[in-house]
């Protein structure tokens, strides 16, 4: 949506948001309402409604849901940091400021890859938050891991309701993708690691003094482009770091 073109008689963006959905369907609802990576909304709509908003003054563009899958892939040397730089992650105490956000099937805390021992209080640029839910609660969140979020409005806009019996509607990690990415990036050290009782070691993430913060995008019937995009937009919001 084009800012600028918000008519005068809209006090706030999103209402002006609903009134231009309403426009061209009396059903439909607004799913997110997105502020900080772009401006603008979701919802669910026809194909012939979709293409009646595409005409509205402001509208400046209209893009379809997208579901995507997961991958993984052999993170260090994609990320070029298969090799050791003590300047990119130095074992500072100002490295502890880092935010590293994950957006992924949410995160496992009781792993001992989100203690958080030796870690001092989190700064107070911190914005975000650390949401109840299915198999979670608020006081899982430390020093370490401190923020955990889900985002399901528009899987279940397509989907049905997250089925509770098979997994979490929370920021619970039933799959442990976003567990491995998380604790990939940035997981504390963790002495005596092994794979049942093979290759025993110190398993550590590429920046262990960076906090943590994991926003549950994806579900068991795929990641859908809506809750992505709301992630970002509340990554964004909650405070500047690396995503």
């Amino acid at each position: 949506m084009a800012q600028s073109q918000m008519p005068s008689g809209f006090d706030l963006h999103s209402l002006w948001y609903d009134s231009s959905l309403r426009s061209v369907s009396q059903s439909a609802q607004l799913l997110y309402t997105y502020a900080n990576a772009i401006h603008g909304f979701s919802t669910r709509l026809t194909p012939e409604e979709a293409d009646s908003l595409m005409t509205l003054p402001g509208v400046i563009s209209v893009l379809p849901e997208h579901r995507y899958e997961l991958h993984t892939t052999r993170t260090p040397l994609f990320l070029g940091l298969d090799v050791h730089n003590a300047d990119l992650f130095p074992e500072t105490g100002s490295s502890s400021d880092v935010v590293v956000r994950v957006l992924d099937t949410g995160v496992w805390p009781e792993s001992k890859s989100f203690s958080d021992v030796g870690l001092g209080p989190v700064a107070s640029t911190w914005r975000g938050g650390c949401e109840a839910g299915t198999n979670f609660t608020a006081s899982l969140c430390n020093r370490k891991l401190i923020g955990a979020r889900f985002f399901a409005r528009g899987y279940e806009a397509t989907m049905g309701p997250v089925d509770e019996s098979k997994e979490s509607r929370s920021p619970r990690d039933d799959d442990g993708h976003g567990t491995h990415t998380s604790s990939t990036a940035a997981g504390s050290v963790v002495e005596g690691a092994s794979l049942l009782g093979f290759a025993s070691g110190a398993a550590r993430g590429m920046a262990r003094r960076a906090r943590v913060a994991v926003y549950k995008v994806c579900w068991e019937g795929g990641c859908f482009s809506s809750d992505i995009l709301a992630a970002i937009d509340k990554a964004v919001d909650d405070i500047v770091g690396l995503l």
